[in-house]
Parts: C-alpha cells; structure tokens; sequence
C-alpha cells in the first residue's frame, strides 16, 4: 500500500552552526522559521520570496501583533558566524511582507544567510516539521534541534552549564545581563524538565540529561538521544516512515558535528 503525502514525516534542516548559535527566539519567531525552513529547495534562486500561511503554523494560535513583532525581530537580530577565518555578520530575513486579510506573509531571506539553510550537504542538523511545531516551549524547541543534531550518535556532547546557558540567551558570558535561572533546581524545573517532557511526549526522539558535577557543584549537562515514533504522529497502516527531506537527499552520518562559532 502506497503512503500518503500527509502520512510521510517531513525534515527540515539547518546548519549547525545555526543550531548551536547563542540567541534567543520566542516560540512564535521559532515556528516562523521552522515554515520557512520547510519551504527551501536547492533549486531556489537567490530572488526567491517564501510565502507563509499563517494557518501552517500548527503549534498554537498566534495573533497579529504576536506574528508582527516575530517578523521585525527576525529581520534585527544579527548572526555572528564565525569560521576561523572570516567573520560574518547577517540577518536571517531580508524583509517580510504582509497580506493583509490573506492570512499570508511573504518572507525573503538575506543573501549571505543562504549557504546555512539550502542545500546543505554536510554538517546540518535534521528534525520533524510536525514535531517542532508540537513544542510549545521555546526551550523545548531549541533542545529538539540540538538533540536531533545528534541523534545518529545517541548522546550529545558535554555542554558547560555555562555554555549550554548562553546557547538559550540564560546567560550572558560578558556578565551585562543578569543570569536567569542561576539556581539548577530552577534550570531543572523551569527548562530542563519541561523541554524533556515535551519531547518525549510529542516528538521522534527520547531524551534524558544528566548533570554532572565538579566538585560540590553541577558544571555540566549532557544529554541521551533515541528515536521514537512519536506518540501524536500515529502511522497509517501501510504507510512509510521515511521522512520526506525538504531541500535534497537525506544523509546519516554517524562522525561527530563539526563546530562554527555562532553568537547574535
């Protein structure tokens, strides 16, 4: 019996570079993208706009102003990647245009943005459309994506809890901005806990953490990654579970995700 286009999971990929970038997005802005990401294909020219449907973005219902603030700050915040040798500077959206009444955007991406979002070949991280969207938490969507980054191998890397804060925007490493949740029973509860939960109850992976200590005191977190089918995905009888790849062939590589400095 032949899948279904609704039956087959759809992929998503960004570089991981963008996966391990230190920034903070609300979960509307994180839905946004994820649409948007959706939309790519190797075949796009650098001209191409991006239309989103405002109903596709499945996750919760988000108001006018709540989608208008989203848009402005994915067209501010600065990306700062650096390779080593070159240091970039760039924005995600060059512009978004709304329809109004249409229940559209229309969204172009900026021009040196593009090599970290189509057609990517190596060093991307891979997660479900559907998935993403289920996530309500915006820790909890930033986790999927650095779980799904290693999820070949089954276990992430060892993060410092200062690291792994500055990734979520929960630290500041220049010491400007005061630290949220300092305290690791509240780490624990208000972002730890919560994202695992919700990914283990609506995704297709598994995840544990673990705290480590130094000491008397917890100075890292690393996390445990299987693949699940995922509980409010239910399979068709028949149909495949072979996730449809937005952009190009999907690859599974089991070597460890090379880095790029990421800040905004």
């Amino acid at each position: 019996m032949a899948a279904t286009e609704s039956a087959i999971p759809i992929e998503i990929r960004q570089h991981n570079a963008l996966t391990t970038a230190r920034y903070e997005m609300s979960a509307c802005e994180m839905d946004i993208v994820f649409s948007l990401l959706s939309k790519l294909s190797k075949q796009d020219k650098a001209s191409t706009i991006y239309e989103i449907k405002v109903q596709e973005l499945t996750g919760r219902t988000w108001n006018y102003k709540q989608l208008l603030d989203s848009t402005e700050h994915l067209n501010s915040r600065v990306y700062h990647i650096d390779t080593g040798k070159t240091l970039l500077q760039v924005s995600l959206l060059a512009s978004a245009l709304y329809r109004k009444g249409e229940g559209t955007i229309e969204l172009e991406i900026s021009e040196r943005m593009r090599p970290y979002l189509i057609d990517l070949k190596s060093n991307f991280t891979s997660y479900r459309l559907k998935a993403a969207f289920s996530l309500s938490s915006k820790y909890a969507k930033r986790i999927y994506q650095l779980a799904s980054q290693w999820k070949d191998i089954g276990e992430t890397k060892t993060y410092s809890l200062d690291e792994f804060k500055a990734m979520l925007k929960l630290k500041d490493l220049s010491g400007k901005e005061p630290e949220q949740y300092a305290q690791i029973s509240s780490l624990q509860k208000y972002v730890l806990d919560v994202a695992t939960t919700q990914i283990n109850e609506h995704t297709d992976l598994r995840i544990k953490y673990e705290l480590l200590k130094k000491g008397r005191s917890y100075q890292s977190v690393k996390f445990y990654v299987n693949t699940q089918v995922p509980q409010q995905l239910p399979q068709c009888r028949g149909s495949s579970t072979k996730p449809l790849v937005v952009g190009g062939n999907r690859t599974t590589s089991t070597r460890r995700p090379s880095a790029v400095a990421v800040t905004t």
